[in-house]
């Protein structure tokens, strides 16, 4: 299996979490970080900054002792330096940076590959702030939270975006402190990062604003006329885990109507996704965020990969030509 990151890059580390020590080995199969200018307007250039795990070799790092885990966490390389993405309900929230670079925490392991020192890992502000989080959102989901008590608010001494739950702060955005699949914007990805918790935790209504500023404005790269109308790339589709629940738009997904997530297309946008396999075409309405997985350009309902003939394929080489 090929692995470009690092020459191969592999992660080896015993890590201990509230009195529970997990073995996790992890490898990675691309650098997977946007460093795109935001007001790029292709499709084909937005990407994400999570990290492309082979499942096959992997553990999740619990953020506690706790069975199956709401919260979990997941250290990777992104542009040379150690990052670590806290996912909710397996979907990337927040990537946390680690300043400064590791190479001199590297060192060959038998196979002749690159290997995180365990003691490096375990010192990392990065994974202690990542594990903190993961932990209390844990326990908050024990506790039955009510997802609309968490919110977003501009701190006008520190300077950041604060995520809070009731008066308490869960996490600041800030350099060091981003959206997986980030805007490069802070306040779009404090209010998206907010908004994803709003409905993993608790299927609460996304905010449309944040405390202490105007309201947020779309980025430009949001606006529907300025793009290249006719792009190419994957498409995956999604359905049942999400049936029901509120997409990021704030209505009820349907997997058998036809829409799409896409990461920055202003919801309401029409797309006509055309099957490059087969050539058959479905007209798509954009109401949620996504997909989170890099190299992938839309997320379909179950009824749009339906009529496209990639509902059994999974994903499928796609064209997408905004239509309204």
């Amino acid at each position: 299996m090929n692995q470009n990151i690092w020459s191969g890059i592999t992660t080896a580390v015993l890590a201990t979490v509230i009195g529970t020590t997990t073995n996790l080995v992890c490898s990675y199969s691309q650098t997977i970080a946007s460093n795109s200018n935001p007001e790029d307007n292709s499709v084909e250039s937005q990407s994400s900054l999570t990290p492309t795990v082979l499942p096959s070799q992997t553990n999740h790092i619990w953020a506690n002792s706790l069975e199956n885990p709401i919260a979990t966490i997941y250290p990777h390389e992104w542009q040379g330096k150690l990052a670590v993405t806290l996912r909710v309900r397996d979907i990337p929230v927040l990537t946390f940076l680690e300043n400064g670079k590791p190479e001199k925490n590297l060192r060959n392991n038998s196979e002749g590959n690159k290997e995180i020192t365990e003691e490096y890992l375990s010192q990392s502000e990065s994974v202690k702030q990542a594990k903190s989080i993961a932990s209390r959102l844990n326990q908050l989901h024990q506790e039955n939270l009510d997802a609309t008590q968490i919110t977003v608010a501009w701190n006008a001494q520190t300077k950041t975006y604060d995520i809070k739950i009731k008066d308490e702060v869960l996490v600041r955005i800030n350099q060091t402190i981003i959206l997986p699949d980030t805007t490069n914007k802070k306040e779009v990805d404090a209010l998206q990062a907010t908004n994803r918790l709003r409905r993993l935790m608790g299927d609460a209504p996304p905010l449309s604003e944040i405390v202490g500023k105007t309201k947020t404005k779309s980025p430009p790269t949001q606006t529907a006329t300025k793009l290249n109308p006719y792009k190419r790339g994957i498409a995956s589709w999604y359905g049942p885990g999400f049936h029901g629940r509120r997409t990021a738009n704030g209505e009820r997904y349907n997997q058998n109507g036809l829409t799409a997530a896409h990461r920055y297309l202003p919801f309401g946008t029409k797309v006509r996704v055309t099957n490059l396999n087969n050539g058959r075409s479905v007209t798509v309405r954009i109401n949620d965020r996504g997909p989170f997985i890099g190299g992938r350009i839309i997320d379909l309902s179950a009824g749009a990969a339906g009529a496209i003939g990639m509902f059994g394929s999974g994903i499928a080489p796609v064209s997408l030509e905004i239509i309204d």
